[in-house]
């Protein structure tokens, strides 16, 4: 309960050295909650979209660091707070590890692709973000490149791996299935190793840290398996689980962009009139 809990703090707008103007924007979900984040519109209104999905515990502010790069890349940038996480509506006490977050996930592409009127929409999700980036994926074919960053296989693995080795087994199993009843899911929701495959033809790249000791090498090494073509897998080889974030990502930026460069840009559905000769 603690450790998932949204930050508490209050949301104020994007610093200022960012220097980009931006739009506060409110959406609804599928379940009638408000979600609320920032828009930085790109100069080209045509242009593809890129959302950012935070990961457990972190709200809109854990994407800022991204918004910069992607601008200057000609994208359009979504930054939202899952339910019950910043300014949106919800239980602060729900997080779900992907499970209803990837129904937040759905509400943000549904905001860009009907209010916004953007037809090619990237995301880029950390942990349980990329969890619901591609458990949203996998339903939704207007999300079309994704850039998941230490997403674990599977719920359950995530909690095994975790469980602390002095709490016995059977109790933890207790404890988790307390969990599941008191935040209204289950974990079978959550289960990214079993959809991923829907993703295809749609492009996916992994980025995981070798020295994540949440999600270990062995289980993203069966999720990257079992997504089909075309991916791609990105090794940051003394990453710990929070590192494959911040510094990861941020330095990664280069070759994210390149990423949704060559695959945004080739996708039928991404282009513009004025694309085509």
């Amino acid at each position: 309960m603690i450790a998932t809990t949204a930050p508490l703090r209050i949301l104020k707008a994007p610093p200022s050295s960012l220097n980009l103007a931006y739009e506060k924007v409110a959406f609804p979900t599928s379940d009638g909650l408000t979600l609320r984040g920032w828009f930085f519109p790109a100069a080209d209104p045509t242009a593809p979209a890129i959302l950012y999905a935070p990961a457990t515990a972190k709200d809109q502010r854990q994407g800022l660091s991204l918004v910069r790069p992607l601008h200057d890349a000609g994208y359009h940038v979504l930054l939202f707070s899952y339910r019950g996480s910043g300014e949106s509506e919800g239980n602060r006490f729900a997080f779900s590890y992907g499970a209803r977050e990837s129904q937040d996930v759905d509400a943000a592409v549904h905001y860009l692709t009907e209010t916004r009127g953007i037809t090619c929409i990237g995301g880029i999700g950390h942990s349980a973000g990329a969890v619901a980036l591609i458990l949203s994926a996998a339903r939704n074919p207007n999300l079309h490149a994704i850039v998941a960053a230490a997403p674990f296989p599977s719920l359950d693995d995530a909690w095994q791996v975790n469980r602390p080795t002095f709490f016995p087994s059977l109790l933890y199993e207790q404890v988790m299935r307390l969990a599941e009843w008191r935040k209204g899911f289950t974990r079978d929701e959550v289960r990214p190793l079993d959809v991923v495959h829907h993703l295809a033809p749609r492009p996916i790249l992994f980025i995981f840290g070798q020295a994540d000791r949440r999600i270990p090498p062995d289980q993203a090494k069966r999720l990257f398996d079992a997504a089909e073509e075309p991916k791609e897998v990105i090794w940051l080889p003394a990453a710990s689980h929070e590192q494959v974030r911040y510094p990861g990502l941020d330095n990664l930026m280069p070759q994210l962009v390149d990423f949704f460069q060559r695959n945004l840009h080739t996708d039928p559905i991404c282009f513009h009139p004025r694309d085509v000769d």
